[in-house]
């Protein structure tokens, strides 16, 4: 039988920060030398939640790129054909032409409810290994489904992943794969840039027009009309997995 797996991330590096950023402004607009704009924010913390929360509001997020995430991620073919549609993005896939998928690598990435596919899987890893003996793997990858699991390494700047990656992936309207982990890319930056985090959990569903699609079906199946609980509490579902911490702690807020 094939090899199953669920959707995994895992968070690589940052850069920059809402203290870097918020003591800028007074460089940039020449109230202070860095060193001194610097130690401003490091012990102002108010000041910095100030003036971060006022360019999220303003919509002056450009200043967003200066900060940003990688991520390993894990998931299937579909996911990643979705994923890559994001061009202000970097993206390093593993390629079906090299990798030798002969060497135990046949992996799937297939929800439960739709485990009786899984017959489909072994019959097409054993037409994989067949190929195998009379082509070379970029021309035996042609038989390869969109279940096939697919490691891609994604780095976006905050701007990218907050204000237009988030809000489309994370609607009820988008695919349940991509939905579960960019919930879990979310989870991996609450305390990385917390003032953003939190001003974008409290503004997404105003930031895509179709952020909450189908609601009205949805809010009685879920007892809620909140739709990024309904959003969390689905794509978790699908996937069978336990909701993160601290995504569980925003919604149970929500949801009192």
């Amino acid at each position: 039988m094939p090899v199953i797996i669920k959707p995994r991330i895992k968070i690589l590096q940052t850069w920059g920060s809402e203290k870097f950023v918020a003591a800028m402004t007074d460089v940039i607009y020449r109230g202070y030398e860095i060193e001194e704009a610097l130690k401003r924010a490091e012990t102002n913390p108010e000041l910095v939640s100030r003036r971060i929360t006022s360019f999220l509001t303003d919509g002056h997020h450009s200043v967003l790129e200066f900060m940003g995430a990688s991520w390993l991620i894990e998931g299937s073919r579909a996911l990643t054909h979705e994923l890559i549609r994001h061009r202000i993005a970097s993206y390093w896939q593993e390629s079906q032409r090299y990798v030798d998928y002969l060497k135990g690598q046949l992996r799937y990435v297939l929800p439960q409810e739709h485990s009786s596919l899984n017959n489909y899987l072994d019959m097409t890893s054993k037409a994989y290994v067949e190929a195998r003996k009379s082509m070379n793997p970029e021309d035996a990858r042609y038989i390869l489904p969109n279940a096939m699991a697919s490691r891609v390494w994604v780095q976006m700047n905050s701007r990218e992943f907050y204000t237009s990656f988030l809000p489309l992936r994370t609607g009820l309207g988008a695919f349940h794969e991509i939905r579960l982990v960019a919930w879990l890319m979310y989870e991996s930056l609450i305390d990385v840039f917390p003032i953003i985090s939190k001003w974008v959990w409290e503004n997404i569903q105003k930031l895509h027009p179709d952020y909450c699609r189908n609601v009205e079906k949805l809010k009685s199946l879920y007892g809620s009309e909140d739709c990024r609980y309904i959003s969390i509490i689905d794509a978790f579902k699908k996937w069978d997995l336990k909701i993160p911490d601290k995504l569980n702690l925003l919604i149970s807020k929500n949801n009192r």
